[in-house]
C-alpha cells in the first residue's frame, strides 16, 4: 500500500515513516523487545489507525485495528513533527500534546526507532544493562 498523501499532494510523511519501519528486515534498537502499539491520528474528522507489532527485533506494520498494549492518541501536526524528529513523545506525553493508554514502557521502547531532533547525526546506538553496569562506580 502506498503511503497517504495529504491534501496538498505531497507524500505524507507520517505514513513513509510507518511503511518505511515495516519493511526494516531487523532494527537493532527492539533487539529482545516485544509489544504491540496502535498509534491514532486524528486529522480534522478523520482518525487514521496504524498498529505497529514488534517481535525481537522486527516490526510488522499495519492499518488493521487490534488489541496493543498501548494506544497513543495524537494530532496530524504532532504526528508529523515526531516522524521528523522535531517532537519528542515523551515531553509531548507530559505537555499534554499525546496521550496513552496502556504500556508507557511499550511507548519508551518505540520512541527509539525515532529520528533525533534536526541536525542530529542520527541514532544512539542501543545500551545494554551489560555496558551500564560496567560503568557504575561504587558508590
Amino acid at each position: 500500500m502506498p503511503p497517504a498523501r495529504g491534501g496538498s499532494g505531497a507524500v505524507d510523511p507520517v505514513g513513509r515513516f510507518f511503511t518505511s519501519l515495516g519493511r526494516e528486515p531487523h532494527i537493532p534498537t527492539f533487539e529482545r523487545q516485544s509489544a504491540r502499539l496502535r498509534f491514532e491520528i486524528a486529522d480534522g474528522e478523520r482518525t487514521e489507525r496504524w498498529t505497529v507489532a514488534v517481535h525481537d527485533g522486527t516490526a510488522a506494520v499495519s492499518r488493521r485495528p487490534g488489541d496493543a498494549d498501548a494506544v497513543v492518541r495524537m494530532t496530524r501536526d504532532c504526528a508529523e513533527a515526531v516522524v521528523a524528529g522535531r517532537l519528542n513523545v515523551q515531553a509531548a506525553l507530559l505537555r499534554g500534546l499525546i496521550s496513552c493508554e496502556g504500556s508507557l514502557a511499550a511507548v519508551t521502547m518505540f520512541q527509539r526507532c525515532l529520528p533525533g531532533p534536526p541536525g542530529s547525526t542520527g541514532r544512539v546506538p542501543p545500551i545494554s544493562s551489560q555496558a551500564v553496569m560496567a560503568q557504575r562506580r561504587p558508590g
